[in-house]
């Protein structure tokens, strides 16, 4: 019976620091989230990081078609083969994601290194996942443009999405395993 209590004792004082962790984790997350909300819809932010990021995703994936053998061209935002034409646009730039999982990675306590590491992998993953959306976007568009839109809003934009909390939970596993140690 003594030895009962002396665990529920235990497992109930083990809980209080989780959750406590847990609500900071999530509330953290939520405020820099937040904060890149409001940063990514002022015209300062649009006009001088998404629009010139945005043609960067265009021109990458152009460059990427080219060097594969493909012809696109590639004006500003759009990219296009001589059937088929898209316009990159705010939300299918990657940013968003990168967002969640820069505010994933801020928001967990660990080394500035790690987050630096964690950001800067991150973005690189995101970046690549994403410049195959676009191309494959591209083509899906000119070969099967009867599915293009579905493809684009319900297969694409949360594989995006779930890739940034994959990366997130690949970093944080990686950052966890390293503070047992």
């Amino acid at each position: 019976m003594g030895f009962q209590r002396t665990r529920i004792k235990r497992a109930k004082g083990f809980r209080r620091p989780v959750i406590k962790s847990l609500v900071r984790l999530y509330l953290s997350f939520g405020a820099i989230m937040i904060l890149f909300i409001i940063v990514f819809n002022t015209k300062t932010f649009y006009w001088s990081v998404n629009v010139p990021f945005t043609s960067f995703i265009a021109f990458t994936s152009g460059l990427v078609i080219n060097l594969f053998g493909g012809a696109s061209s590639v004006s500003g935002t759009n990219l296009s083969t001589s059937q088929f034409s898209i316009n990159v646009v705010d939300g299918c730039n990657g940013l968003y994601a990168t967002a969640i999982l820069i505010s994933g990675v801020i928001a967990y306590p660990s080394k500035i290194i790690h987050k630096l590491l964690g950001v800067f992998v991150g973005f690189i993953a995101i970046f690549a996942l994403n410049l195959v959306r676009v191309i494959s976007l591209l083509y899906l568009g000119q070969y099967y443009p009867g599915i293009f839109q579905e493809a684009h809003v319900f297969v694409w934009q949360p594989i995006i999405i779930l890739w940034a909390i994959f990366i997130w939970y690949i970093w944080w596993s990686k950052i966890d395993g390293k503070k047992e140690k």
